[in-house]
């Protein structure tokens, strides 16, 4: 069965070599048509930054060996995450009506490719459906489901894809999440009280860049407009970056997230209902974050008036 993938990829990258490599290879092997590389520059102010940056440039020029088009965006400053990856998905999007995007850390299965060519492609009209997250942290609840994937909330963005018709609706800003707090809209993306607070004050100190994160920006343009996500019911990506030197937020070690990629099986089989599980949202929320006794403190601390 061939795993060659005939849509466009975008990588990411920035400072580390041994991670660009190993990401890399897993490219090469699926072979896309076309490949756009970002990589930020290097902060002055960091030890030998530069040489690494010079390095991961070296490294995706000599591994880009296969027949395709090879488009590069390496900047001369540093942006930092936030802007940075606005800008290449900005980038890409302008130039793309949908596509992969990787980080170097994320190594996916050869099976990813496919699966998100065939996804992409079945819902490229569908307003609705806004995000496919191939990273799940919640596998043994999701493995035995008969179909190949579910429908979330939650847009997992450790190896991901989709289309410009929903990256147009991004907000980096987070317009309007005084009046989607208000409305109590947060409610419609979950039940459990601690996860309706806790989202929306990381929704908050994204948008007074109290955290460097356009990840979570996304996930409010999302919920806002009332998207959906697609997540396979196996894990198809794993974060090798989590602890790892040079690591932005993942900084902590954390074996969930080191959860190894899998192949998912073709045919695929598309879900019946497109309603998240209320069940399974928690524990994709649960599991995403970096302990459930931290996150029972940060609530117990809102509650008392001390966060």
């Amino acid at each position: 069965m061939s795993m060659s993938c005939s849509v466009p990829v975008l990588f990411l990258t920035f400072n580390r070599p041994e991670h660009t490599r190993a990401s890399l290879e897993r490219i090469r092997q699926a072979r896309p048509p076309r490949i756009y590389v970002h990589c930020d520059g290097a902060r002055p102010q960091v030890a030998r930054e530069a040489e690494k940056v010079a390095e991961v440039k070296r490294i995706v020029k000599e591994c880009i060996d296969w027949d395709c088009e090879f488009v590069a965006f390496f900047r001369a400053e540093n942006q930092g995450l936030r802007q940075g990856v606005f800008g290449a998905l900005n980038w890409f999007f302008a130039r793309e009506p949908y596509g992969i995007v990787l980080e170097d850390d994320c190594v996916p299965d050869l099976t990813f490719f496919r699966f998100c060519e065939e996804i992409l492609e079945k819902y490229k009209d569908d307003e609705q459906v806004m995000h496919i997250g191939c990273s799940n942290l919640a596998e043994a609840e999701t493995a035995g489901l008969e179909a190949s994937y579910v429908f979330s909330r939650f847009s997992f963005v450790w190896g991901w894809a989709g289309w410009r018709r929903a990256w147009q609706k991004m907000s980096l800003d987070l317009e309007g999440l005084d009046e989607y707090e208000r409305s109590g809209e947060i409610k419609n993306f979950t039940a459990d009280p601690m996860a309706q607070a806790y989202m929306l004050d990381k929704f908050r100190a994204t948008r007074a860049r109290k955290n460097n994160s356009w990840a979570y920006a996304w996930f409010y343009s999302i919920l806002k407009n009332k998207g959906l996500c697609v997540v396979p019911t196996v894990n198809l990506v794993q974060n090798v970056g989590v602890g790892a030197e040079g690591a932005t937020n993942t900084t902590e070690q954390n074996e969930k997230a080191m959860l190894r990629a899998q192949p998912i099986s073709f045919p695929l089989v598309h879900p019946q209902s497109r309603e998240p599980d209320p069940a399974l949202e928690r524990r994709f929320f649960y599991l995403s974050q970096k302990s459930k006794f931290r996150l029972l403190l940060w609530y117990f601390l809102k509650i008392i008036g001390l966060r």
